[in-house]
């Protein structure tokens, strides 16, 4: 999110909110790289990778945390009013879905790693191209957060419905009863399609949020907006 201008009555406020508003953007970009990363897991069986993001998820969840608590503080301290309010609400429902998104990108590595282990398929032709629109997702989401743009919030809400699609279909063409001589299901797909499926979703939340900053109204349950 681009720092706030440095014209508020309490200076104080302005420094907390750009510190604020710096730490949410650094926890979207590893976010992002993670997401990345788990491209290369899933195509390539890569342990390493999984190894990677389920190891940096401790340091994650505690910076969300953090902010958590500094939202919270500045709520408290500086008692902020109007847009003022929305945009540090707007902060803390967002910082609070990256943590979310944060732990189910580690349950995709662990899972994977998972299916490395017992070397099973983590079948990329299906995962990859649900992976991919969840990352877009995001990826503009969190665009639409750092910009506050309105357009692309709403954007990436309908777009969310396609996701909801595919992740249908993936799971419907998963659970269909085996033939004869076929491998039995791979379990750990099924949790790494869901999660891949909640980080659409935490998108969606996200993008929400902006609109809420801009508009003041709030969209989260509303299916056409």
């Amino acid at each position: 999110m681009t720092p706030h201008p440095g014209n508020h009555i309490l200076p104080h406020y302005d420094l907390a909110l750009n510190n604020i508003q710096t730490r949410v953007n650094c926890v979207c970009e590893s976010l992002l790289e993670h997401m990345a990363v788990l491209e290369q897991v899933i195509s390539d069986a890569d342990m390493n990778g999984a190894n990677g993001i389920i190891a940096d998820n401790e340091l994650l969840d505690e910076e969300t945390r953090q902010l958590l608590s500094l939202c919270s503080a500045v709520l408290i301290q500086f008692h902020p009013l109007g847009s003022d309010l929305r945009l540090v609400l707007s902060l803390s429902r967002c910082t609070d879905k990256l943590r979310e998104c944060a732990e189910e990108v580690a349950n995709i590595a662990r899972h994977a790693k998972a299916s490395i282990k017992r070397q099973e398929s983590l079948a990329p032709d299906i995962v990859l191209p649900l992976l991919n629109m969840a990352v877009s997702e995001f990826r503009d989401a969190v665009e639409s957060l750092k910009t506050q743009d309105m357009e692309t919030a709403r954007e990436v809400r309908l777009r969310d419905k396609k996701l909801d699609k595919a992740h249908r279909k993936a799971l419907g063409g998963l659970v269909t009863p085996a033939e004869a001589g076929q491998p039995s299901l791979n379990v750990n797909l099924l949790f790494i399609i869901r999660s891949i499926e909640r980080i659409g979703d935490i998108a969606k939340t996200i993008a929400a949020a902006v609109v809420f900053l801009k508009e003041a109204t709030d969209i989260r349950h509303r299916k056409h907006k």
